[in-house]
């Protein structure tokens, strides 16, 4: 197990592998992100300006947590 583990964690990336790598894994959670907020828009209603702008951005990036509360409050 652990020369399993050194092997991995050993293994050298360049910065542009680190960025793809990120890349990939963003793209899923962004879209994930974004059907959730499009089906939970209720409490948007009661806002105007750059605060809906802000809790539609804010609800793409914190989706796992709001799901989680969503889950727990019903």
């Amino acid at each position: 197990m652990l020369k399993m583990l050194d092997r991995i964690f050993s293994y050298d990336m360049k910065v542009s592998e680190f960025i793809g790598t990120a890349i990939l894994l963003l793209i899923p959670y962004g879209l994930i992100g974004v059907v959730w907020t499009l089906t939970h828009t209720e409490h948007l209603s009661q806002m105007h300006g750059i605060d809906v702008v802000v809790s539609f951005l804010g609800s793409i990036v914190c989706w796992p947590v709001l799901t989680f509360s969503n889950v727990c409050m019903t």
